[in-house]
């Protein structure tokens, strides 16, 4: 009997240390995050903490698709572009009344600012992979950042065209400031991309400062004091935006890539969609900087499973990080460092 009780527990001894070997030698498990995606609130949606009501009059509610709207704003500069930017060079001197607008200037710049005007009294915008190339490309970086940003800078101008008529034509500069920020918040509520996302907190940011000039020279000292409460908000979400971003790029001369186990927590567990987007394109530099086979088993799995994502967003980059090579991976460190 006694031999057989030992035969027994050697075996379940051997059992549990073979179950062991196994999980630790052959199904590894992945390195876990670190704190840069653990702390409180980096897993969260970000959003400003009070509404933009605070500053604008409503929130826009007309139907539609406000980018049908920024579209045409994004041809006519496009289709005007050097007439324009003519014009844009003088913005300090206009802003400071040493310069003024001609109605010939005034006019090409509302080719652009009409659109914008009218995309500002839609409720929602949808554009990335609707009116743009349904693919991402090395270095990964959306073309439309810079469209949305040259079309800001034309309701920009009319801000400072409007200031300095004086305090009659007070109304129509804030009415072009207050186009800017609805369309930053359009960018930021798509959640496509996280660079979207952040160029829209950055036209946010650029119309509450330049409004912030706007009150004070108006003498609203309640406007200036929402204005300045609504923008901590936006440096707050800014804030945890820039420290995501640097986590899922991290790349250093040695081509080490980001932290395996914090790409991992974003890609299965953040709220926001345009930062899983970031993380799952990251999965491509995982997966030629890591060591671990934990790690390597784990990016395989998530980007089958990204793979079959019913957003087609995250399926594009689940095949950018499927199809990322060595050449392509030097390709986008360089990008990242420039």
């Amino acid at each position: 009997m006694g031999n057989r009780l030992a035969w027994i527990t050697a075996l379940v001894i051997g059992v549990f240390l073979a179950a062991i070997i196994i999980k630790i030698v052959v199904f590894p498990s992945p390195t876990p995050p670190t704190c840069a995606t653990t702390a409180v609130g980096m897993l969260d949606l970000q959003t400003p903490s009070k509404p933009l009501t605070l500053i604008i009059p409503a929130n826009p509610n007309g139907d539609g698709d406000a980018g049908d709207d920024y579209h045409k704003a994004i041809e006519a500069y496009h289709a005007n572009r050097e007439g324009i930017e003519k014009v844009l060079e003088h913005y300090e001197q206009v802003l400071q009344d040493k310069y003024r607008l001609t109605d010939d200037d005034v006019a090409i710049l509302k080719k652009v600012a009409a659109p914008i005007r009218a995309g500002s009294a839609k409720r929602q915008m949808s554009y990335y992979f609707r009116l743009t190339p349904k693919k991402i490309e090395i270095p990964y970086w959306p073309k439309v950042v810079d469209d949305f940003q040259e079309i800001s800078y034309v309701p920009k101008m009319l801000f400072a065209h409007y200031f300095s008529l004086g305090r009659e034509t007070y109304p129509q500069a804030e009415k072009y400031l207050f186009d800017i920020l609805i369309l930053g918040q359009h960018m930021i509520d798509e959640r496509a991309r996280l660079d979207i996302v952040r160029a829209g907190i950055g036209l946010e940011k650029e119309a509450c400062g330049a409004l912030l000039t706007l009150y004070q020279k108006w003498q609203r000292p309640d406007r200036v004091e929402a204005v300045k409460e609504y923008l901590d908000g936006l440096e707050t979400i800014s804030s945890v935006y820039s420290d995501l971003y640097k986590t899922i790029w991290r790349f250093d001369p040695g081509m080490h890539g980001p932290h395996p186990g914090d790409i991992f927590n974003l890609v299965v567990n953040h709220a926001d969609r345009s930062v899983r987007v970031e993380a799952i394109l990251a999965l491509g530099v995982v997966k030629l900087t890591c060591s671990s086979r934990g790690d390597r088993r784990m990016v395989r799995r998530l980007i089958r499973e990204k793979l079959q994502s019913q957003d087609r967003i995250e399926r594009a980059a689940a095949k950018c990080a499927q199809s990322l090579d060595r050449e392509g991976l030097d390709r986008l460190a360089s990008s990242v460092w420039k």
